[in-house]
């Protein structure tokens, strides 16, 4: 007879915050990728709103909080701090891509490092969904 658990609304709202936060991640990490790209094979296409400085510190205040968020309710259910350290390394590449940027980095310098970044947060995300997936499947005690 299999056993069936039901996760807790918390463990629900974190593994939903971890998969937007990847999301997010991830938008971010192509849109630094692509952006070149696009620049150097369309050069007549405009690029719009994904070069405007305002895209970048929207995603930026979608990443950080919802991040924060999201490690904060897995280590509450799992306890396992592995994630904590792509976690946080991914938040800072991001944040100091995003304030280095108009002040001492070049455009390729931005694109690495946010992208950096980015792959270190997803990779943080996973871990926790991982671990919180981890305690869901374990039998109550």
């Amino acid at each position: 007879m299999a056993v069936v658990f039901k996760p807790n609304q918390e463990a629900k709202t974190g593994a939903a915050l971890d998969r937007v936060a990847i999301c997010a991640s991830a938008a971010c990490m192509a849109q630094c990728l692509l952006l070149p790209v696009m620049i150097v094979i369309t050069p007549l296409v405009s690029v719009g709103f994904l070069a405007d400085e305002a895209f970048h510190l929207f995603l930026l205040a979608v990443i950080v909080p919802v991040s924060l968020v999201a490690f904060g309710l897995g280590y509450r259910i799992h306890r396992n701090s592995t994630m904590l350290v792509p976690g946080v390394v991914g938040l800072i590449l991001v944040v100091a891509a995003a304030v280095l940027d108009a002040l001492v980095l070049g455009a390729l310098a931005v694109a690495l490092l946010t992208s950096l970044g980015g792959a270190f947060l997803i990779a943080g995300h996973w871990l926790n969904l991982r671990e919180r997936r981890n305690v869901c499947m374990q039998p109550p005690r």
